[in-house]
């Protein structure tokens, strides 16, 4: 990691092809070329407009974080748990860290659901 901060192309985004852009000959790239390079209080800084921001936090737009500050249950209970809601779209659920845990549902209806089901458990992310 330390020695992508020194390239000074790193940050520029030059980086080579993937396998399969090269097979499918495409020269597309998926980022965000142009990065706003700066520093705050002497430490390198990146500026992101608000469209690359939106773009970022797309896969989180139905995402809740289920905290367990006591003891946290196994995760295949947690996982049962939102299986037998009978949820209309795919969800998925894995963890964060020993209290926490992530949600992440397909749709609006069921991002209700679970906030009306379970309210003192999550908190939004989103």
């Amino acid at each position: 990691m330390a020695k992508k901060l020194l390239d000074p192309g790193f940050l520029a985004g030059k980086q080579s092809k993937s396998f399969k852009e090269v097979l499918s000959g495409s020269d597309e790239s998926k980022g965000f070329p142009d990065y706003r390079i700066s520093s705050i209080r002497g430490m390198p800084a990146l500026w992101f407009s608000e469209d690359e921001f939106l773009h970022l936090a797309k896969p989180f737009e139905f995402a809740l974080v289920g905290k367990f500050p006591l003891k946290r249950p196994a995760l295949d209970s947690i996982r049962r748990f939102f299986f037998n809601l009978k949820l209309s779209g795919d969800f998925f659920v894995t963890l964060l860290d020993q209290a926490n845990v992530l949600i992440k549902l397909s749709n609006d209806l069921d991002y209700g659901r679970v906030l009306l089901i379970v309210p003192t458990l999550f908190m939004v992310v989103s």
